[in-house]
């Protein structure tokens, strides 16, 4: 039985085919610790997984050419299944990502359709658990709603990660005093079996559909587990809902991998495949800033911040430093940790305590710092935009009806507190405030 799929750049008119077991990793065998793996869950994880493997091989290119035009072609087994959510695939990634994506699902054969199977009525959660400040917090939180909890991982190569959910999840174990089933699936193109993949430098960094594979990986282990509803992404409103901090930064270079469309309409994916009318894909951090986020960590488990990881570059740092300083997520971090009086020596630069100013106006971590300053302003400080209606001229981003544009501006609001409260702190970050 073949199980070879293809995917192709639009633009560049490249393609290639992809295959689990060749040239596309996936151990299956993680979740079947579980139980039973039938041909609908292996259709989705095929699913999702060939999506994951297409937004990495297939690199944006520049200016008009950044949002891109991928084709992917994926046999599955429950045909009449996929074909049933054929267009809500395609509209999740087109929302995850802003690219263009046409999807095909031919029939793998032989195989065996999958039969309807019941859910059980126990409610229970899985929560999709990447090691970074906002799941491990998440962990935390569920545990005081959710007797059974299951966290789901998500690893590749970059072990400074897959470390970080190892002993997060330990500390959560220790914390509540029992055990906490912790599942690491581990997904990733390679050179294998004859097959190429595109190597490391070739490939694309953003990654914005990988929460396409984390929820699909998360809802089989639900499915699995028999013990829940629920499937949870813990994601703080800043990132979830995700306003752009310039007009450089809208559309495809902004990320949307918790967006609370998305998760509306992989919910209606994931309940129409399963059949499955009150399954629930939620995010409970979706009105939380950072900084509240990590408020709700216990004093005892506090000292495990620093393990957690939420660096876009944590792989390429050096031993010493786990996270670069410089990009948007270290920003958000270091304002949510400091808020809280923590100060971790986990930066490959001090960018709060460097001269802004002098630094060259291609410097990344000026333009970052700069557009952070900037966006904070709009919504706290002197100068900011006093009425919801202005802040929605602003950002159009906050009409979507997915959005409760009131509570999302609220939270923006006591972020730019936090954000300016701590930038406050450093003479010259408060020079580029004037």
């Amino acid at each position: 039985m073949s199980s070879t799929g293809r995917i192709a750049d639009e633009l560049s008119g490249k393609a290639m085919d992809v295959d689990i077991g060749r040239n596309l990793s996936l151990n299956e065998a993680a979740l079947a610790d579980l139980g039973a793996l039938d041909s609908l869950d292996s259709d989705l994880l095929r699913v999702a997984a060939y999506l994951y493997a297409a937004d990495l091989a297939i690199k944006r290119h520049e200016r008009e050419q950044h949002i891109r035009s991928i084709s992917v072609q994926v046999p599955v087994v429950n045909l009449h299944a996929f074909e049933r959510v054929h267009s809500l695939v395609e509209e999740a990634l087109t929302t995850l990502s802003r690219d263009n994506w046409s999807i095909v699902f031919t029939a793998l054969t032989p195989g065996h359709s999958a039969p309807i199977r019941q859910w059980p009525k126990k409610r229970a959660c899985t929560l999709l658990f990447s090691g970074g400040l906002d799941s491990f917090a998440g962990a935390v939180h569920l545990l005081g709603l959710h007797k059974d909890l299951t966290l789901v991982s998500h690893v590749t190569h970059n072990h400074p990660l897959e470390a970080a959910q190892t002993e997060l999840a330990r500390a959560l174990c220790a914390f509540a005093h029992q055990p906490i089933k912790h599942v690491s699936v581990r997904v990733f193109g390679r050179n294998h079996r004859g097959m190429a993949f595109p190597a490391d430098q070739e490939r694309e960094e953003s990654q914005r559909t990988r929460s396409f594979l984390f929820t699909s990986l998360a809802a089989v282990a639900a499915r699995l587990n028999g013990a829940r509803r629920i499937v949870v992404m813990a994601e703080n409103g800043q990132f979830a809902i995700h306003l752009p901090l310039s007009e450089a930064r809208v559309g495809s270079f902004s990320t949307h991998t918790a967006h609370p469309r998305f998760l509306a309409i992989m919910e209606q994916i994931l309940r129409e495949l399963f059949i499955c009318e009150d399954l629930e894909l939620r995010n409970p951090f979706v009105h939380y800033t950072k900084g509240e986020v990590v408020g709700l960590l216990p004093e005892e488990l506090r000292r495990y911040i620093p393990r957690s990881i939420s660096c876009w570059r944590a792989s390429r740092m050096p031993a010493s430093r786990t996270h670069c300083g410089v990009c948007i997520p270290c920003l958000c971090r270091r304002i949510a940790t400091e808020r809280h009086g923590i100060k971790i020596r986990e930066f490959e630069r001090d960018l709060l305590r460097e001269d802004i100013g002098g630094l060259d106006d291609s410097d990344l971590g000026k333009r970052n710092l700069v557009d952070l300053c900037q966006f904070a302003t709009v919504f706290s400080g002197p100068s900011k935009l006093s009425s919801d209606e202005e802040l929605c001229l602003e950002f159009p981003e906050l009409l979507d009806p997915y959005i409760d544009k009131t509570e999302a501006i609220a939270m923006y609001r006591r972020f730019a507190d936090e954000a300016l409260h701590v930038f406050g702190r450093y003479s010259r970050v408060k020079a580029i405030l004037k």
